[in-house]
């Protein structure tokens, strides 16, 4: 079972793995509000909003998860409709917000770091991401037993991932291009300094120039071009 499959499985939820289809398919509006709102509102005030909306959803789970893991006990069927029905809406919705989330965070990361130290600035963070998944599997086995606890520790965690895009230096690059310099290695060619505006560095007789020149991020990565 997955983590969510074992909490629906202690709030005693009917239906476990069509309700865990559910929670997956959420990906889908997760990505499509992601797509349309880094670009409309910004990278931090979208991945502030998601983490924000997806606490919440936490925070509705857990409320309608809290006396689910009693046994026994006299219910309507009408309040059981509720409540499955509550469980399943706050699941998805968490999932949704928190895809938007990470394809936002995504997006702010890549255009934090310089391109020279781009690929090492996202393996580091990727790196930090799974200790952190780890840790957080360890979480989960210690509080599955309790989900409604364990709902609201991880509203808390996402609480924190709300506040901290407010705290990072930097522009919000939405909306603009992303400026790399690169390098090109090739010969003389005088069309490039008409067309390029390039400052030319000569190579000592070798008949080849290394040129530098700054471009506006269509591709956004460094390149190496040599003729």
């Amino acid at each position: 079972l997955t983590w969510i499959n074992s909490i629906f499985v202690r709030v005693h939820l009917q239906d476990v793995y069509f309700n865990a289809l559910l929670f997956a398919l959420a990906n889908l509006p997760g990505n499509i509000l992601s797509a349309v709102l880094v670009e409309r509102l910004g990278r931090r005030i979208t991945l502030t909003l998601v983490m924000a909306l997806g606490a919440a959803s936490l925070v509705s789970f857990a409320w309608y998860a809290r006396d689910s893991t009693e046994e026994g006990g006299q219910k309507s069927e009408g309040y059981v409709e509720i409540e499955t029905m509550g469980i399943v809406l706050s699941a998805c919705a968490f999932q949704a917000f928190s895809i938007a989330g990470w394809n936002a965070l995504d997006v702010m990361t890549g255009e934090t770091f310089p391109t020279s130290v781009r690929g090492t600035g996202m393996g580091i963070c990727t790196a930090s991401g799974r200790i952190g998944a780890l840790v957080a599997q360890l979480v989960n086995g210690a509080l599955v037993g309790t989900p409604a606890v364990l709902l609201l520790v991880a509203g808390g965690a996402l609480t924190i991932g709300a506040i901290t895009p407010c705290a990072l230096a930097g522009d919000d690059l939405a909306g603009r291009g992303l400026k790399d310099d690169v390098i090109v290695v090739g010969e003389q060619k005088d069309h490039m300094r008409e067309n390029e505006g390039v400052r030319n560095y000569a190579g000592g007789g070798s008949g080849e120039e290394t040129v530098y020149r700054s471009i506006d991020s269509e591709p956004r990565t460094s390149c190496l071009l040599g003729e």
